[in-house]
């Protein structure tokens, strides 16, 4: 039986679509239980890691827009104020 094969396109789908992820939303995007799998095709993405949080945060520097001090931020809404795709 082949090994699945995970795509970096999906994640990199996912995140220009959502802004940020946390590990579990991209473990859960990749169908895999595995931390390394991701870090394998998030290493092909050119990608940023939240400096807050512990670095619990994901994005792409093509999404991340720094302000003059060198900082981007993006508002995390507490989960019953966060908007839902149907």
């Amino acid at each position: 039986m082949r090994p699945p094969i995970f795509d970096a396109k999906i994640l990199r789908q996912y995140l220009r679509r959502h802004k940020i992820a946390t590990l579990t939303d991209l473990k859960r995007v990749l169908a895999t239980d595995v931390d390394i799998t991701v870090f394998r095709k998030l290493k092909l993405l050119d990608y940023r890691t939240s400096y807050t949080h512990r670095g619990s945060y994901y994005t792409l520097k093509e999404v991340a827009h720094f302000d003059d001090s060198g900082l981007w931020s993006h508002q995390v809404l507490p989960l019953r104020y966060a908007a839902f795709d149907s």
